[in-house]
């Protein structure tokens, strides 16, 4: 019994660990080490390492280094480096991690689906689920699960937290700590999307950017998630600076140093322009004469209030500090109001100032007896009048009133109550117009010239192409209009042709020779020759101006043209942006055409077409030659996924906008039959690589089953 285990054990350890006459490779499992012919190689799990033609790698798991011809790799895990090529020195830990890398190096993928687009991108490290799922790029660095989740391509990342650059569709040499998330539609230019670069975002667990670096330098902090700093440094709500305000163990901040909502509170000096400043705000402005400060809203054109008075001013001492001071000599502020006739004169402090006076007078006399008379709104002093006297009349006292009269300026008070001259009134205000020849002037104001009317009637007049009008009324030229398809005679014996018509014969007249004259569209020929009406042309040329087919001109409403044994050639050498023939139903010309000369709208149904080729190299045809580089089907399959159509096939909406070149598109269309034939061919070649090898594999089963049996009926 014990005979039997041993020889059984050492069976299966021949076919674990049998070498096909390399040094020192080691596998366990269904298929693997197929066909190997590299050295150092450790392969455990169903089909890994299998045709491997390189040296040092190791895999561990089911298809983990399938087909690898790159060696130095890594591969832990189910399909982890499956299809790895010519890449080397790359450690995949997880399922499907690495999985497409082809001709990518020194790449490190720790988790389930890590680094699972990777193709060529080398330097990559991935490290927790799904990290650089889709990424092809290299010099990456992400540590998080789902970390980016749709970056496609991108270079030089590093990418910190569980699901960190979410958002991010291409981007290079960006940073990301945190929960950072991106718009996939930014609004405008501020805020950053899905294709940012050279950027470092720092954000909470929860997704909220609290610093925002563009690479611009300019730097935010608080602003909210993926808002772009405009300024060196954009910071939301107040700042304290000094060592003394920070809270440490307070609950709070020391000495109540709270920073205001939106501003900013500063400990100790400030300097601005200067480094050693000796005041809390000091400003150097670097010239002489110049403060550094200025106040945008409060310049010399500002007009205070004048009740916003005081007698105090801020002025700067020796040392340049903003200092508080008196007016000096108050006592000999000078204050005084003259007026001239109508014009007010205002002093103060020697400024000077003058305006009219519009005059405005009321009398009115009090109960007292008193005259008061208001000029402008200011009340003269109070004037005494005279008591009324006493009339002796038949003998007895008659108190007679005293009445007021006025002529021109001079008010007389009766019964000798003494007179006053009122001042003088000049309406200076008064406007009168006037007008000299075609100037109208108003007075204290601007004047305008009216314009000139001429009574004489204008008149049309035309010398060749050229049509004016009287009286400076301008000129046009006429269009000048060449006839192109004039008519001409042509006399050979007695045929008398006109050119794009018909002919006739003449009679033969010996006595006297005949001549041919025209007057207008009649043709006649002496000597009793007769006559004939030529054909009315109307010239409706398409080249002259836009015409319409005559109906009357036409069989079966067709318009025939003889070819007569020659070609049609619509000369566009002379054209470079237009020369474009269209069959449509609107007058603009598509614009979606491009340089194609012949748009018909609807499309265009025809018996045969033949489309030409230039050359050879139009065909397809370079598939099959020796040095074309066929992409692994593999690759396409990642293509397709991503791109949604073929390699080297337009996508559909690039056809919407430019359009259809029928012989370009069967040429690849034939390149993908050719291309498909390849891949059926190294499909067949691979095939019966796998026949033999099952063929082999089958005939060295059945002569170990041989062997066991044979040893075991010796043993009995």
């Amino acid at each position: 019994m014990k005979t039997t285990l041993f020889f059984t054990t050492l069976i299966f350890f021949v076919i674990i660990c049998k070498s096909q006459a390399q040094v020192d490779n080691t596998f366990g499992g269904e298929g693997t080490g197929i066909n190997n012919t590299g050295d150092f190689n450790t392969g455990y799990g169903k089909n890994s390492l299998i045709n491997n033609t390189s040296n040092s790698n190791s895999a561990f798991g089911a298809y983990a280094l399938y087909l690898p011809t790159g060696g130095f790799n890594c591969a832990f895990g189910n399909e982890a480096l499956r299809y790895n090529g010519l890449g080397t020195l790359n450690c995949a830990v997880g399922t499907r991690s690495l999985i497409n890398n082809n001709s990518g190096n020194r790449n490190v993928a720790f988790g389930h689906r890590a680094l699972e687009a990777n193709s060529n991108g080398s330097n990559n490290t991935a490290i927790g689920y799904a990290s650089l799922l889709q990424n092809v790029g290299s010099d990456n660095i992400a540590i998080g699960s789902y970390t980016p989740r749709s970056l496609l391509t991108g270079d030089s990342n590093i990418f910190i937290g569980t699901e960190s650059g979410s958002g991010l569709l291409n981007g290079s040499n960006n940073v990301f700590i945190g929960k950072v998330s991106l718009s996939n539609d930014p609004s405008n230019t501020l805020i950053a999307g899905n294709d940012t670069n050279k950027t470092i975002i720092l954000a909470d667990g929860e997704g909220r950017q609290k610093l925002f670096i563009h690479r611009n330098g300019n730097v935010g902090i608080g602003l909210g998630n993926n808002v772009i700093p405009v300024n060196r440094l954009d910071i939301k709500g107040g700042v304290v600076i000094g060592k003394n305000y920070t809270p440490r163990a307070n609950p709070t901040p020391v000495n109540g140093a709270v920073a205001p909502t939106n501003g900013l509170l500063v400990e100790g000096k400030v300097g601005i322009g200067n480094v050693l400043p000796n005041n809390k705000v000091e400003i150097t402005h670097g010239t002489n004469g110049n403060s550094g400060l200025r106040f945008t809203n409060l310049t010399s054109d500002f007009a205070p209030l004048s009740t916003n008075t005081s007698t105090k001013f801020l002025s700067v001492n020796a040392s340049g500090d903003v200092v508080l001071q008196n007016l000096p000599n108050q006592s000999l502020v000078t204050n005084s109001l003259v007026s001239t006739n109508n014009l007010m004169t205002s002093t103060v402090n020697g400024d000077v100032a003058s305006a009219n006076i519009i005059n405005s007078i009321t009398n009115s006399i009090t109960t007292s007896n008193q005259l008061i008379t208001t000029v402008n709104g200011v009340a003269s002093a109070p004037v005494n009048l005279p008591v009324s006297t006493f009339t002796e009349i038949d003998g007895s006292l008659t108190n007679e009133l005293q009445t007021l009269s006025q002529s021109e300026n001079t008010i007389t008070l009766s019964n000798g109550g003494g007179s006053f001259t009122l001042p003088t009134f000049t309406d200076t205000d008064a406007q009168s117009l006037s007008l000299t020849g075609n100037n109208l002037s108003i007075s204290n104001g601007n004047t305008v010239v009216l314009p000139t009317y001429t009574d004489v009637p204008q008149t049309i007049t035309q010398t060749g192409n050229v049509v004016t009008l009287s009286n400076g009324g301008g000129s046009f030229s006429l269009p000048t209009y060449t006839d192109t398809d004039a008519q001409s005679l042509t006399l050979v014996g007695n045929n008398l042709s006109i050119s794009n018509g018909n002919s006739v014969v003449l009679p033969t007249y010996t006595d006297v020779p005949q001549t041919i004259s025209q007057t207008g569209n009649v043709v006649t020929l002496s000597n009793g020759g007769g006559s004939f009406n030529l054909p009315t042309f109307t010239d409706n040329s398409i080249y002259a101006a836009d015409g319409i087919i005559n109906q009357a001109t036409t069989t079966s409403n067709n318009r025939i043209v003889d070819m007569n044994n020659s070609n049609i050639w619509f000369n566009t050498a002379n054209s470079t942006s237009n020369g474009k023939i269209y069959l449509g139903a609107t007058s603009v010309y598509p614009s979606t055409t491009g340089n194609y000369k012949l748009f018909v709208e609807g499309g265009i149904l025809t018996e045969k077409v033949k489309v030409a080729l230039r050359s050879t190299s139009n065909w397809a045809d370079y598939v099959f030659a020796k040095e074309y580089k066929l992409m692994p089907l593999k690759e396409v399959e990642q293509f397709v996924t991503i791109n949604k159509h073929l390699p080297g096939i337009s996508s559909a909406s690039d056809l919407v906008k430019n359009g259809l070149d029928v012989a370009e598109m069967q040429s690849k269309q034939m390149e993908k039959i050719e291309e498909l034939t390849l891949y059926i061919i190294d499909q067949n070649k691979s095939l019966e690589l796998q026949n033999k090898a099952i063929e082999k594999s089958n005939k060295e089963i059945e002569d170990l089953k041989i062997q066991v049996k044979a040893l075991i009926e010796k043993t009995k």
